[in-house]
């Protein structure tokens, strides 16, 4: 006979069931999973103070193009926020648009690592539509639902009820860029990532979407689309924001296939103009970069016809500043100075436990680190004279491709290639993504957040190039621009190009 009362244990027998079979009857697990699981106001103000400290102590550029006390107000305001037990998410909704605004493209916040890992296995629900931006306006680069009547090249007015202005300008709020700039959002849009910035800032697990869309006559239709499940796109989390390379090369992110390094650099010949090379600098990642540079510019100089050079650094979002600079030496006639300062306001950090590479900055801090007179920490070595390299230099005019994904060291090639040598390099396209007079990077570790796990990208080197002007938070500005339009886009014309043979052609 039974100890236990019968009621009492057809009770636990029946909760116990009912465990086992919330995910069965699609109810909600009692474990809480990375994406439901809440955390309380103290959890959160306890990281979120964490992350204010660190930036206010150790963050190079954190009041480099905005006052301290503009700041320190917009951290107010997140931390004002804080006020109910929220989700990661949430949390990272709260806080990130004071992280964006600081200026700093190497600056950000990512999911932590349950979150991510349990976004791979549970995708957000797919957008229904890929979408580009133009103008402040989205269009319809590819349609991904069963509705033939969706054509490319119509403009997405609304989803949801949500304008497409209201919707930019919530997903510009996590999109952190350097100083002023605004070229470099709606490229990191135009990679393919809008459904993942939705999923982000809005939400996509709902069981339908509805978009509001106007064709090329001018007709304007709602269409509810019903999302299937399936893993039709990365979650928001596998890709979002991971566009933006470390200082040191990382592992391929999830939902983006590692690009081969024949992808990446190519050497190629014009057929339509036997006097013009175009040489594509994709990243300034990944290993022999200087044996690529070094045959290309020796197959360039066997070619005596070629007296015009492209550089195509569209879309190139950096990688090592010294391949960088490897490649300008290649093209400007004198020595030249890259760095006036590489420096870090500390050389040892109080947080020091939260923050990762810990051999390589130990190493960094300890060894290749100087005190400046100004307090400051610099790099040893940076600041001085680089010689161009002479042997197969290219002396004649030179076209650097450019537009908002130009960023980080591809943004230091393009401003110290344009100073250096203003007489024959002419840059054509969209202002770069990246800083003119520099940025804040070198090295750029995570900080995991002890409570939340989230991760925050923190620069710890503020990079001042050492060229002639004062930094007004622009990027590289074209000395030629170059506008598209939807139709351009969609018909994958290459107006920079075209204005490189008309340039020529003059």
């Amino acid at each position: 006979m039974s100890q236990y009362p019968p009621f009492r244990n057809r009770s636990w027998l029946f909760a116990f069931l009912l465990l086992l079979s919330g995910p069965l009857f699609g109810q909600s697990p009692l474990i809480p999973t990375p994406l439901s699981r809440q955390y309380s106001v103290n959890q959160l103000r306890s990281d979120f103070r964490l992350m204010r400290r660190a930036l206010e102590e150790a963050h190079p550029g954190l009041y480099r193009y905005h006052p301290r006390d503009s700041v320190s107000r917009w951290f107010d305001a997140a931390e004002v926020r804080l006020t109910h037990p929220m989700t990661e998410l949430q949390f990272r909704r709260a806080v990130e648009p004071a992280i964006d605004r600081i200026g700093c493209g190497h600056t950000d916040l990512y999911g932590s690592k349950a979150y991510v890992k349990y976004r791979k296995k549970h995708p957000s629900k797919p957008f229904p539509v890929d979408v580009f931006v133009v103008d402040e306006k989205l269009y319809v680069r590819e349609n991904r639902s069963n509705d033939t009547t969706v054509r490319r090249g119509s403009e997405l007015l609304a989803v949801n009820g949500l304008s497409a202005g209201t919707l930019l300008n919530q997903f510009y709020q996590y999109i952190s860029s350097d100083g002023y700039n605004q070229t470099f959002k709606p490229f990191v849009l135009n990679t393919g990532l809008f459904g993942s910035y939705y999923a982000l800032a809005i939400g996509a697990d709902s069981s339908a979407q509805r978009l509001t869309l106007r064709d090329s006559t001018g007709t304007v239709r709602t269409l509810t689309f019903r999302m299937p499940p399936g893993n039709l796109k990365a979650s928001a989390d596998s890709v979002e924001k991971r566009v933006i390379p470390a200082s040191k090369p990382r592992k391929p992110k999830p939902g983006k296939p590692e690009q081969k390094e024949e992808e990446t650099r190519t050497l190629t010949f014009s057929e339509r103009d036997s006097t013009v090379a175009v040489l594509k600098v994709a990243s300034f990642s990944g290993g022999g970069q200087r044996a690529f540079f070094r045959k290309s510019f020796k197959t360039i100089a066997a070619r005596k016809t070629v007296t015009n050079l492209v550089v195509d650094v569209r879309g190139n979002l950096g990688g090592n500043s010294s391949a960088a600079t490897r490649l300008v030496s290649y093209l400007v006639g004198k020595p030249f100075q890259a760095y006036a300062e590489v420096d870090a306001p500390v050389r040892q950090v109080s947080f020091n436990r939260h923050l990762g590479w810990k051999f390589w900055r130990f190493w960094l801090r300890n060894f290749f680190t100087h005190k400046t007179s100004e307090g400051t920490f610099r790099r040893t070595g940076v600041t001085g004279l680089i010689k161009p390299t002479t042997k197969n230099a290219f002396r004649g005019k030179v076209f650097v491709l450019t537009n908002g994904g130009t960023f980080s060291a591809g943004s230091i090639f393009t401003s110290l290639t344009k100073h250096n040598a203003p007489d024959r390099v002419t840059v054509v396209g969209r202002e770069t993504g990246g800083g003119e007079y520099g940025c804040n990077a070198f090295t750029s570790p995570y900080m995991t957040l002890p409570e939340t796990g989230v991760q925050l990208r923190f620069p710890l080197y503020k990079i001042v190039l050492a060229i002639p002007g004062i930094d007004k938070g622009h990027g590289v500005l074209p000395d030629v621009p170059v506008l598209y339009t939807a139709p351009a886009i969609l018909s994958v014309k290459d107006l920079d190009m075209e204005k490189v043979y008309e340039l020529v052609k003059k």
